[in-house]
């Protein structure tokens, strides 16, 4: 993990972690913070933007889902990631 990462790098880090814990678990916010290396103060910002923005849905027990539309937008960030490195810029 880059020491670096933007801050749409760690929204990206969050919806991957919750995306990888099937449609109905969810994922813990200590797994969300120990992924995305962040504070708890600004881990519950982020997910608070995210879930007012439809990419995460919480489930009970404080766990959170990415939803289809948070799936679409880590897909779609990926491979312009992947674009963008490869004519050697970092986002």
């Amino acid at each position: 993990m880059p020491s670096n990462r933007t801050h749409i790098g760690i929204i990206a880090d969050i919806l991957d972690t919750a995306s990888q814990y099937g449609s109905e678990r969810g994922a813990p916010v200590t797994h969300l913070i120990r992924r995305a290396n962040v504070p708890h103060r600004r881990l519950s910002s982020i997910v608070s933007d995210l879930k007012a923005s439809g990419l995460l849905h919480e489930v009970p027990d404080s766990k959170y889902l990415t939803t289809e539309k948070g799936r679409e937008f880590l897909k779609n960030y990926t491979q312009f990631r992947d674009f963008a490195e490869g004519f050697g810029l970092k986002i």
